[in-house]
């Protein structure tokens, strides 16, 4: 019998537009079959998701955003009973071992600091899909 494979979705939700670009492109680097979604702020990315009608399998959040930020975006997953059990990877280019510790407090299921090439941030996002997304 045959069982066709689910295919991952992946839901971005970064204030930057380039960001997201290259997250989906590191994204296809790793060769991983899957579907992205995104948004570009967070009161959109909690509509979306709470639309219930498509949830996604992980979420990559950035942590620093105009408006509401990741960290708020992250307290409301993490408060509602139908999004609170997708793991959420906060994805940020910011250094500081604080918000590191402000994201896990706040739930946040991995941590992934921005490298300085594409190649390395494939490889990391790789990394995070195996670890949240089994086979």
């Amino acid at each position: 019998m045959y069982y066709p494979v689910k295919k991952r979705m992946i839901f971005i939700v970064d204030d930057s537009r380039t960001e997201i670009e290259l997250t989906i492109i590191a994204l296809e680097a790793t060769g991983l079959e899957m579907s992205v979604c995104s948004a570009t702020d967070g009161m959109s990315a909690l509509e979306f998701l709470r639309d219930g009608r498509c949830l996604p399998d992980l979420i990559l959040l950035d942590l620093k955003m105009a408006g509401m930020n990741g960290l708020d975006v992250l307290r409301e997953i993490r408060a509602d009973s139908l999004l609170r059990k997708i793991p959420v990877a906060v994805v940020t280019s910011s250094s500081l071992e604080s918000d590191r510790t402000a994201a896990i407090a706040a739930g946040a299921s991995d941590y992934l600091q921005k490298p300085w090439t594409l190649g390395q941030f494939s490889e990391d996002l790789k990394s995070v899909l195996h670890r949240w997304l089994p086979n």
